[in-house]
């Protein structure tokens, strides 16, 4: 389970193919600024993809901003539009309905070490549901997070190429938040696949177990901390007040 941000306007300069001598080149893009919608997604080792969440910036939920969302999306409402601990209390029900663990054949549930997943209540309704609940070591994701290595950049790509067909479809107009879940459902049907599943488990060795595909590179200390300080470095001292 993991979080990322899609936004109004795309997240990247559109790309444009123009005759080598053409001195004018021209693209429709977006001037607004923007808002951003979190989408929390979540894939099985199994090559099961659990319906995505989507967290709105906004105090009142309205059905519009979900009505063309994916198939059993959870719709949620934020006016920080992030992520907060009763927020995941609310996903962590949608999953159980879905994932249905139980004694005898309990879930694995692998998520970052943030604030908002950590809580006492999520600890406890994870117990209570039989769901075993790892966090990964902080600055990890970009080796250990599935989601992170296989999923988000795939995604993230499709969603800025289907703003901008909209943007040329419809023009003088902008994306508002009750064209996200439109614009986000065609590019998540066409990103979540089974080979991007499996792909992921096996490169962050979860299934099948493999220790020695996270290279040793990985445990070495940041270059940054072994770096020799510079001998004439010196350290600015305020001077005390009398």
């Amino acid at each position: 389970m993991n979080e990322t941000g899609i936004s109004t306007v795309p997240n990247r300069a559109p790309k444009v193919i123009t005759p080598k001598d053409k001195k004018t080149v021209c693209k429709l893009f977006s001037a607004e600024r923007g808002q951003t919608v979190i989408a929390v997604c979540s894939m099985r080792a199994a090559r099961v993809f659990v319906p995505p969440a989507l967290v709105f910036p906004r105090k009142r939920m309205n059905p519009l901003l979900y009505k063309d969302a994916p198939n059993g999306t959870l719709p949620l409402i934020n006016d920080t539009r992030y992520m907060i601990s009763h927020l995941f209390i609310d996903w962590l029900k949608h999953f159980v309905k879905l994932a249905k663990p139980f004694t005898e054949d309990p879930v694995l549930l692998i998520a970052d070490n943030h604030t908002s997943c950590c809580s006492l209540p999520a600890v406890l309704f994870c117990r209570e549901n039989h769901i075993t609940f790892i966090t990964l070591p902080p600055h990890t994701s970009h080796v250990l997070q599935p989601l992170n290595k296989c999923f988000y950049a795939p995604l993230n790509a499709l969603y800025s190429s289907e703003t901008e067909k909209w943007l040329v479809q419809n023009p003088g107009k902008a994306i508002t938040l009750y064209k996200v879940s439109g614009i986000f459902q065609k590019a998540y049907i066409a990103s979540a696949r089974v080979q991007l599943a499996e792909k992921a488990s096996r490169v962050t060795d979860i299934e099948p177990n493999n220790p020695d595909i996270i290279s040793d590179d990985c445990y070495s200390p940041s270059l940054v901390t072994l770096a020799p300080l510079d001998n004439d470095f010196t350290v600015a001292v305020a001077p005390e007040e009398n």
